[in-house]
């Protein structure tokens, strides 16, 4: 669905900004940012979507997604309707690795390892991050 050689990634204090180029006309591929601690906002041609991520428990994530066309018209409802269900399919595809990957770590198969400094850059931000809110109450106690 993108052009995956020309993926960006960069970690900013409290942000993640991706990039890639679409490929082949898919609707996705543009911007995306991820803001600390839980929300999003997708740019596509002709839209934008964000996203709210709400832990629920330590194995249940709900995700809420809204909308937003600059096309709004009668005659862009089918348009409108392809992009949500590709965008939804996306991250359906996406919520099957990563539970794909929970199973594989709770069963022990999987061994951690470096992360890849070019792709996986928003991981290890949000691992710091997740790090930092850890030790803060515990480092607050401690003083």
């Amino acid at each position: 669905m993108i052009d995956f050689a020309g993926f960006e990634t960069v970690a900013r204090r409290n942000l993640v900004r991706m990039t890639a180029p679409q490929k082949g006309g898919s609707i996705y591929g543009g911007k995306w940012l991820w803001m600390w601690p839980n929300w999003t906002l997708s740019v596509f041609p002709g839209g934008m979507n964000t996203s709210r991520i709400e832990p629920l428990a330590v194995d249940l994530t709900e995700q809420i997604y809204h909308f937003y066309f600059a096309d709004v018209s009668e005659a862009a409802q089918a348009a409108r309707a392809r992009t949500i269900e590709t965008n939804c399919a996306i991250v359906r595809e996406d919520f099957a690795i990563c539970e794909h990957t929970q199973r594989n770590m709770a069963s022990g198969a999987y061994r951690s390892g470096p992360l890849s400094p070019r792709h996986e850059q928003g991981v290890a931000w949000f691992q710091a991050r997740v790090a930092e809110a850890l030790a803060g109450p515990v480092a607050r106690a401690a003083e």
